[in-house]
């Protein structure tokens, strides 16, 4: 199953290496058809909702919603990705497959730092972001980012990876400053930014995040021939990783101006309404009261 690297080659004089082989063997056989279930089962679920969202984002460009673009090329990217995994699970399986898939993996990593840096514009410089920001421009930087894995093919995969976590993470915090001192926002936008933030964060710190520092730990140590347990590790961390496009097309709610209808529409979330607005209702007849 697809690795980011397989730099782990190392000759040590383990004792009870025979029976380690073994053992070894026969896990791996399980693990190539317990992963290639698991890969089919969510590529059903996740291919059709993938469809079904880059539909959706295409229709929002027509309303000028340029962070949609940046979207569109993400879930594009996690759809390419979804059908490289479900090759792996086929004879198909080859260097030139694994080197497609990794590509696809790091582009889609940098659209998702693009949004977050999209967001944080929007909100820290919403003046230079109304004058400058065009549709030509969003497709050009998707175009860019593009060619971004063959700029770092040379460098290992893992660095790749985790250059644009720095990014999300400053983003975040830098629009989380930017929103206690914007007045053009309303609340409801603000929520919405800041929501499709967190969503970025929280998708890579769970999904992907474990999966770049078992690939260091791989890169620069021979730890997975000592023990079990990195394989476990491992594969369970590969299934996290497939996880990442579901948790992508997520993104899309907080591209639509009535994803707040759709929220109220949620039980818990009606709850939470009225309780806000039985709190308003009291607040401003205890003020009446005291007029």
């Amino acid at each position: 199953m697809p690795e980011l690297n397989n730099h782990s080659n190392c000759n040590l004089a383990i004792p009870g290496r025979k029976t380690f082989n073994k053992k070894f063997v026969t896990f791996h056989a399980k693990q190539y058809v317990a992963e290639s279930l698991f890969i089919w089962v969510i590529s059903v679920i996740e291919i059709p909702i993938m469809l079904l969202t880059l539909f959706a984002l295409c229709v929002l460009i027509k309303s000028n919603r340029i962070a949609s673009v940046y979207v569109i090329n993400l879930i594009f990217s996690d759809l390419i990705q979804i059908i490289c995994i479900l090759l792996f699970t086929t004879k198909l399986e080859s260097a030139e497959l694994m080197k497609a898939y990794n590509c696809f993996l790091i582009a889609g990593l940098y659209f998702m730092a693009s949004v977050a840096f999209e967001r944080y514009i929007l909100v820290s410089h919403p003046h230079w972001y109304k004058s400058h920001h065009s549709l030509k421009l969003s497709c050009f930087v998707s175009l860019i980012i593009w060619f971004v894995p063959l700029i770092f093919y040379h460098l290992p995969e893992w660095i790749s990876c985790f250059i644009p976590y720095p990014i999300i993470i400053l983003c975040f915090v830098g629009t989380c400053r930017g929103l206690s001192h914007s007045l053009s926002l309303t609340s409801l936008n603000r929520k919405l930014i800041l929501g499709s933030l967190f969503l970025v964060l929280l998708t890579y710190t769970c999904l992907i995040l474990p999966f770049v520092i078992m690939d260091f730990i791989d890169f620069y140590t021979c730890i997975d021939w000592m023990n079990m347990i990195f394989k476990k590790a491992d594969l369970f961390l590969e299934c996290l990783l497939y996880l990442n496009p579901l948790a992508d097309c997520l993104l899309y709610l907080f591209m639509r101006a009535d994803v707040g209808d759709i929220m109220k529409s949620v039980p818990c979330c009606c709850k939470t309404d009225r309780r806000q607005n039985s709190i308003r209702l009291t607040s401003s007849t205890n003020t009446q009261h005291v007029t």
